[in-house]
C-alpha cells in the first residue's frame, strides 16, 4: 500500500482549479513518453487478475531495471499510435479505471504535479507540458495569487529541499522568497527580473567558491538595494540587444527539428516552426533567413507586447516553483544557464510561428505552443546537460555573454 499523507500545501491558485480533461486531453500524457513504473507497483500490475487488465499487463508492462527502486519497469508504447498500451478507447486510463487512483505507479500519480517540502511547509506545482495546466497558469488573471490549500499525496512522490552546497535551509529559503518577490514585482519588465536573477546566481556562486555562504543574507540585501532604488536601472540601459545573436545560438540549442514532437498537437507546432525559421526538409536552415524570419517573428509578438510580457513572466515564474530555483541544480549559475536556456527556446518557437503565420499570436495559440515547448523540452534532463555543454564550451556561461541573448 503506497504510504499518503494529507497536508495544508502552499501553491499558485490556478493549482487549486486543475482537474485532469481525460479523454478530452490535445496531448495527453499517455502518449510518446517512457512510462516509469516503480517497483512495487510493477509487482503489484504482475498480480493483477481483472479479465480486461491482466492480458495487456502481459503485453505491455516490461522490466527495465531490477535493481531499481523507482523505474524498475515501463509500459511499451503500442507501435501503431504509441500509447500506453493500458489506455482505454475513450482516452481514460485503464488502471485508474478499473482498479481506481491507488493503484497507479508513482510517475502516472504525481503528473503533473511536483510537491517539495521546504522546512516545516509542503508546496505544490504544476507543470505546463499538461494542457491543462498551461491553459489555467497562463489565462487566469489570478493564476499565481498564492493560497494554502489542502492536498493528499504520496511520500515517494515528495522531494525535500535539503541544504546544498554549505547553504543553511533558512537562507536558501529567503533566496528563494526574493526570486519570486521580483516576478510579483510590477514595475519590473522580464528582462529586469532575468537580469538580477543572473547576479544573484553569480554572487552566489562566488560564495561557494570562496567558502563564504555566511555573507548569502548581505547579497539577498544587496539585490532588494538594487530593486528598491532602482540603481540595476543603469547597467539594464546599457544592454545592448542582440536579437540576431540570440535567433542564432536559440535555434542552436534548440536543435533540429526533424523527428520532434509525436501527437498531432506536437507536430502542428513543430510544423509552424519549421516553416516560421526557413528550416529545410534535412532540418537545417540558412543563417540570415533564420535570422530575418526571427526579427519579423519578434515584430508580430510585440503587436501584443503586454500578453507576451505576461506569459513569459507567467511561465519563469512557474519554472522558479517547479525546480526550486536556484537549488534544484549542480549550482546557482548553473541553474540560471537552464533557466535562461529554456526562455529563449521558448521565445524562438513563439516568434517562428508568429512568423509562420505572418500575425500577430493570440492567447490560444500562444498557450499551445508553450505546452508544447514544455513537453518536448521541460522533462528532457539529457537535452538540459547538452546545452548547458555547448554554452560552456563555446564560452556562452558567462554571465557577461548570457546578458548579450536576454
Amino acid at each position: 500500500m503506497k504510504q499518503k499523507f494529507t497536508a495544508p500545501m502552499l501553491t499558485p491558485k490556478y493549482v487549486t482549479q486543475f482537474r485532469c480533461t481525460g479523454g478530452e486531453c490535445p496531448d495527453t500524457c499517455c502518449m510518446g513518453w517512457t512510462i516509469s513504473v516503480d517497483k512495487d507497483t510493477f509487482h503489484d500490475y504482475r498480480r493483477v487478475t481483472h479479465p480486461t487488465l491482466k492480458p495487456l499487463i502481459k503485453t505491455h508492462l516490461v522490466q527495465l531495471d531490477k535493481n531499481s527502486t523507482a523505474n524498475h519497469g515501463k509500459f511499451n508504447l503500442t507501435t501503431s499510435s504509441s500509447h500506453c498500451g493500458l489506455q482505454t478507447a475513450q482516452g481514460m486510463c485503464g488502471v485508474q479505471e478499473h482498479l481506481g487512483e491507488g493503484a497507479l505507479s508513482d510517475t502516472c500519480y504525481i503528473y503533473p504535479r511536483t510537491v517539495y517540502k521546504v522546512g516545516d511547509r509542503f508546496e505544490q506545482c504544476l507543470t505546463l507540458s499538461c494542457p491543462e495546466a498551461a491553459r489555467l497558469a497562463l489565462t487566469q488573471d489570478d493564476a499565481f495569487e498564492f493560497v494554502t490549500s489542502e492536498f493528499t499525496s504520496r511520500q515517494a512522490t515528495t522531494s525535500e529541499l535539503a541544504s546544498v552546497h554549505g547553504f543553511d535551509p533558512i537562507t536558501m529559503d529567503e533566496v528563494r522568497v526574493l526570486c519570486i518577490q521580483l516576478f510579483q514585482t510590477a514595475e519590473l519588465t522580464n528582462t529586469d527580473r532575468l537580469m538580477l536573477l543572473g547576479w544573484l546566481c553569480s554572487q552566489l556562486d562566488e560564495l561557494i567558491v570562496s567558502n563564504s555562504q555566511s555573507k548569502a543574507i548581505d547579497v539577498v540585501n544587496q539585490l532588494r538595494e538594487l530593486v528598491e532604488s532602482g540603481g540595476f536601472r543603469t547597467a539594464v540601459a546599457q544592454l545592448a540587444s542582440h536579437p540576431k545573436l540570440a535567433a542564432n545560438v536559440f535555434s542552436i540549442l534548440f536543435g533540429s527539428p526533424a523527428g520532434k514532437g509525436s501527437s498531432a498537437n506536437q507536430l502542428a507546432v513543430v510544423g509552424w516552426v519549421i516553416k516560421g525559421l526557413g528550416f529545410d526538409a534535412k532540418g537545417t536552415a540558412e543563417q540570415s533567413v533564420l535570422e530575418d524570419n526571427y526579427l519579423r517573428g519578434l515584430a508580430h509578438l510585440k503587436a501584443n507586447a503586454a500578453m507576451m510580457e505576461q506569459t513569459y513572466s507567467r511561465y519563469l515564474l512557474n519554472d522558479l516553483l517547479r525546480e526550486v530555483f536556484p537549488w534544484g541544480r549542480s549550482s546557482p549559475m548553473g541553474h540560471y544557464r537552464r533557466l535562461l536556456t529554456r526562455f529563449g527556446i521558448l521565445r524562438l518557437m513563439l516568434a517562428a510561428v508568429a512568423a509562420a503565420k505572418n500575425a500577430p499570436l493570440d492567447q490560444d495559440t500562444v498557450v499551445q505552443v508553450t505546452q508544447v515547448f514544455c513537453r518536448l523540452y521541460q522533462h528532457n534532463d539529457q537535452f538540459a546537460t547538452q546545452a548547458d555543454h555547448l554554452l560552456t564550451e563555446a564560452d556562452w556561461g558567462t554571465l557577461e555573454r548570457l546578458y548579450t541573448i536576454l
